[in-house]
């Protein structure tokens, strides 16, 4: 007689005698046998009640099968381990489910069932409740039910679990985890919390199990580099992200998630093989929020050179991020990258009560679908944004409600025909800004009505060669209005036309302010200055106030080709050196 067959045959006569002795009903305690403390070779324990006074050993390839209506209560210290070419296959149904418990019903009463480095044999729980186990004296990580593992990974199926009263979580995932079936389980009541899993392993969570009702109710995510098994479901608990996170790969964050980030903790989508695509719905948003309520709780979410299709944040909240304790131009949400360029469409994306800015946008960023966005409650202002993007920012977006009410440009260059529009808020630029027309290639920059310029100390705007334009037309009621970041007359530099005969060159209905520093060069000599060789220069001016200049209102070069009522058309107020000056 084969040994598995006659340990399987004494199980069952255990199990029956205790069956038979019993005339107990469903409410009265059942007769429980002591469980064999040794399974050598594929093994059945047939429906019945046992106790483990001791972890069982399991032979070297060998499965041991709980039957439905198995019922094992284990003693302090044991538990179910499961290692190698192990498996453990507990399939009971909904008429007759499996229950693994303690013999004392208290958290940590036993330790649990472990799965260790099985990923070349699969293990399956279906119908099975583990509860009062997790004991977290000899591991802090303790749960119901762990799988850990090194690169062999473990193979775990679970369908209609309960894992309940962990004195840890109630489900501990290693990264190498490799599940073909999740769903319709059940975590809660568990002291840590739900669910601890690596970044790799949360993946295989589903939104038809239950994460309620924890003394903590959150997925903790042990954060690293993101590489596989990248779908996360929309679930009943946030996900708690303990550290930096760095995408690898295509990332979909599904409608109804929400992402705890704790101190220090960012996430950066890297390069063209990665992508965030989180899409929720108006009734379902996504959320990334800080561990604490509180402005910079939290680092960032960068997208750091990805231009991959799938990116998206659509009817997305992020908040309380942006710190700035270790970058002066901390924020929220960061699009980032060099000549090679960073994609991210954003609709329905509120950014809030951050420490530093909302956004910082790259001048090399793509915004398409950019619309019916929110920046507000944040300490440093709305955004800050390379110029070469600027004109991605559109009017059904909100910048208003933040400690500094004003998009800062981080100033180069305007390098492609377009327009920047009147957003609610002033335009603060830090530094010298260029309209870069070429041949082949003209660059008209036109300012919509209304719009305001805040110009740091020293700061020009430069408009030269006939592939150049600026086409800046107010109206009566949304003039256009350049000025100093201090109310001081010179703080900033001139408008300088040069050599430019664009016929799009025209200034109407703007109020120019404390610029025209006057002393540097001929550039700089008026609030407004045209400055030629024999080439020519040509601007037209009309219904604009030009005032509290430390040069000229305007300084006109002996070639340049203007309105010519250019003297009367305009008003001029307190400009030291006069009204016009004409070479």
């Amino acid at each position: 007689m084969k040994p598995s067959r006659g340990l399987g045959l004494v199980l069952a006569a255990t199990a029956l005698a205790a069956c038979e002795s019993s005339t107990t009903t469903s409410d009265e305690p059942q007769t429980c046998v002591a469980l064999a403390q040794e399974f050598k070779v594929d093994t059945t324990v047939p429906k019945g009640c046992y106790i483990a006074a001791k972890t069982p050993s399991i032979g070297d390839g060998a499965t041991l099968t709980l039957a439905a209506g198995v019922t094992i209560r284990f003693e302090s210290g044991a538990g179910l381990f499961v290692s190698g070419n192990r498996a453990l296959i507990a399939q009971g149904t909904a008429a007759a489910p499996i229950l693994l418990t303690g013999t004392a019903k208290t958290r940590g009463a036993w330790n649990g069932v472990r799965f260790d480095g099985t990923g070349s044999k699969s293990s399956s729980l279906s119908y099975v409740t583990v509860e009062y186990a997790g004991a977290t004296k000899a591991d802090t990580n303790a749960a119901g039910i762990k799988a850990t593992a090194d690169s062999s990974g473990v193979g775990l199926n679970l369908q209609h679990v309960t894992v309940r009263q962990s004195q840890g979580y109630g489900l501990y995932l290693v990264g190498s985890a490799k599940i073909a079936q999740f769903d319709h389980n059940t975590f809660t009541a568990n002291a840590l919390g739900p669910v601890m899993a690596d970044v790799n392993a949360v993946g295989y969570l589903d939104s038809t199990s239950t994460y309620k009702g924890n003394d903590l109710d959150r997925v903790m995510v042990h954060t690293g580099h993101l590489n596989q098994h990248a779908s996360w479901a929309g679930l009943d608990v946030p996900y708690l992200m303990d550290g930096p996170t760095n995408v690898d790969t295509p990332w979909t964050v599904a409608a109804g998630a929400t992402l705890i980030l704790s101190k220090d903790a960012w996430i950066s989508v890297n390069g063209d093989d990665a992508a965030l695509n989180a899409v929720g719905t108006e009734a379902k948003p996504i959320r990334f929020t800080g561990a604490t309520a509180e402005r910079g709780a939290w680092d960032y979410l960068v997208f750091n050179g990805s231009n991959h299709a799938n990116n998206r944040l659509e009817w997305v909240t992020i908040e309380y991020g942006g710190s700035t304790a270790h970058d002066k131009f901390g924020a929220c949400l960061r699009a980032t990258g060099d000549s090679h360029g960073v994609t991210v469409p954003m609709v329905h994306v509120a950014v809030q009560k951050c420490q530093g800015f909302g956004a910082t946008l790259t001048g090399s960023a793509a915004l398409p679908s950019f619309a019916n966005n929110s920046f507000t409650g944040n300490g440093l202002g709305p955004m800050r944004i390379g110029s070469t993007a600027v004109w991605q920012l559109d009017t059904t977006s909100t910048y208003s409600g933040n400690d500094k009410d004003e998009v800062s440009v981080d100033a180069d260059w305007i390098d492609k025909t377009s327009s920047w529009h009147d957003l609610g808020v002033p335009y603060h630029l830090d530094n010298n800004l260029q309209v870069n027309g070429k041949a082949g290639k003209p660059v008209v920059w036109t300012i919509d009505p209304g719009v305001t310029l805040i110009l740091d100390a020293g700061v020009w705007f430069g408009i030269a060669g006939d592939d150049s334009g600026l086409h800046a037309v107010g109206t009566a009621a949304k003039p256009i209005t350049f000025t100093g970041a201090t109310k001081q007359a010179g703080f900033w530099s001139a408008l300088r036309f040069d050599t430019t005969n664009n016929a799009a060159n025209v200034l109407e209905y703007a109020t120019i302010e404390y610029g025209g520093s006057g002393v540097k060069s001929n550039m700089d000599k008026g609030l407004v200055t045209a400055h030629a060789d024999s080439h020519g220069v040509t601007v037209s001016v009309k219904n604009c106030t030009l005032r509290h200049g430390a040069g000229y209102g305007l300084w006109l070069g002996g070639s340049a080709k203007t309105n010519t009522d250019i003297d009367t058309a305009n008003t001029f107020a307190d400009n030291a050196l006069g009204n016009v000056f004409h070479e």
